[in-house]
């Protein structure tokens, strides 16, 4: 009787043994089931997704939580509205630079070679002497074909003496002549210009006696003043 209650109670101690032997094998199990099922998520995601999903310890999406923060960080609808903004407020700038440059302002003074102005005849009117000078007296014709009205027209008028029979040509002297024109009288295209210059220099520049045929002048435009 003893013997058979101590094999039962050897027996009935085994038991719990046994019982909690069998629970830790369940547990081990149930861990590397669910070790697996979290290999298989992050590998289905990996290829379907844009990126893994991974659980931190507290359960929290942290895959979820970073593609919120990246779709925040990004700004595209900002920084396409700022930057259609500049782009607008750019072309504004571009057409008033472009009004701007198409109405010309009328310069202060024009340089001769751009004026327009050409002389197209320089004629000697007459020589004269008196006074121990001598005076030659010469016609311009002058053209307009620049862009530009002017308001004040200077040219300089150069006298060479031309002893007959020769090709040579005497500087004997030099005039400035200034030219002004106002209102409806303004130097236009319109028509060319014809303006009388006396050039006076001493009687012994030269020993070419006083004849217009033995004279000619040169002239050239040296400032230009537009209205």
């Amino acid at each position: 009787m003893t013997a058979d209650r101590d094999e039962r109670d050897s027996g009935d101690g085994e038991r719990p043994g046994r019982r909690t032997r069998r629970a830790s094998r369940r547990g081990v199990l149930a861990v590397g089931a669910a070790g697996l099922l979290a290999g298989c998520l992050v590998t289905s995601e990996s290829e379907g997704g844009p990126g893994p999903r991974q659980t931190d310890g507290n359960g929290s999406d942290t895959g979820s939580d970073g593609s919120d923060g990246g779709g925040q960080g990004s700004g595209d609808d900002d920084g396409s509205g700022a930057g259609g903004d500049a782009g607008g407020d750019g072309g504004a700038g571009s057409d008033g630079d472009s009004g701007g440059s198409g109405d010309e302002s009328t310069p202060e003074t024009v340089a001769p070679d751009g004026s327009g102005l050409v002389v197209t005849d320089a004629t000697v009117l007459d020589v004269s002497e008196g006074g121990g000078q001598t005076t030659v007296r010469a016609r311009l014709t002058v053209e307009n074909a620049g862009r530009f009205e002017y308001g004040v027209v200077e040219f300089r008028v150069d006298a060479y003496a031309t002893p007959a029979g020769t090709d040579e040509r005497e500087p004997v002297g030099f005039e400035y002549d200034t030219e002004r024109f106002t209102g409806e009288n303004r130097f236009d295209g319109s028509r060319p210009r014809q303006f009388t210059v006396e050039i006076v220099f001493s009687d012994d520049r030269t020993s070419v006696r006083p004849d217009p045929d033995w004279y000619a002048v040169d002239a050239a435009v040296r400032r230009a003043e537009p209205i």
